[in-house]
């Protein structure tokens, strides 16, 4: 298997399809506005503010991978990533990262392999940013009593 489609795989399995851990599609499936918005702490993170953090850091790698630049926002601090810099709504979100994990599945399908080795690096990295914050997204579901285990894997 070459690294691209160890990729691809990675990413199908942080998108939308479960395996050793629940997809991002699973993790968010059903979350309602008000259970996006909930915390059990003052400095816990929220499930929209993962959403949110989870669209800037795919959507500004995606972008450097096609050629366009990074991200339009400018922020000072990692916590930024966290707040609703597009003033989506909540479905607009959701719709936003799906979008965008479809994007990069397109998008690496498409490249050579020469470009695709140029950015693997980036790339495994991301995979696993992503499923460590899936992980948290599920975490939260359990601490409000809003995840059921018919979702996936937990």
């Amino acid at each position: 298997m070459h690294t691209k489609e160890v990729i691809l795989a990675q990413l199908a399995a942080v998108h939308d399809q479960n395996g050793w851990f629940v997809s991002m599609t699973s993790a968010l499936q059903g979350v309602s506005e008000a259970e996006a918005t909930w915390r059990n702490h003052p400095d816990a993170n929220t499930i929209w503010g993962i959403v949110h953090h989870l669209l800037y850091y795919n959507q500004g790698y995606l972008n450097r991978f096609k050629g366009t630049g990074g991200t339009r926002f400018t922020i000072a601090t990692n916590d930024q990533t966290f707040d609703n810099l597009e003033g989506y709504t909540w479905e607009e979100a959701l719709r936003s990262i799906d979008q965008v994990m479809q994007e990069w599945r397109q998008v690496i399908k498409e490249a050579s392999y020469e470009h695709f080795n140029e950015k693997v690096e980036d790339l495994t990295h991301l995979m696993i940013h992503n499923a460590y914050h899936i992980g948290q997204i599920v975490d939260i579901r359990k601490q409000q009593g809003t995840w059921n285990a018919e979702f996936g894997v937990d």
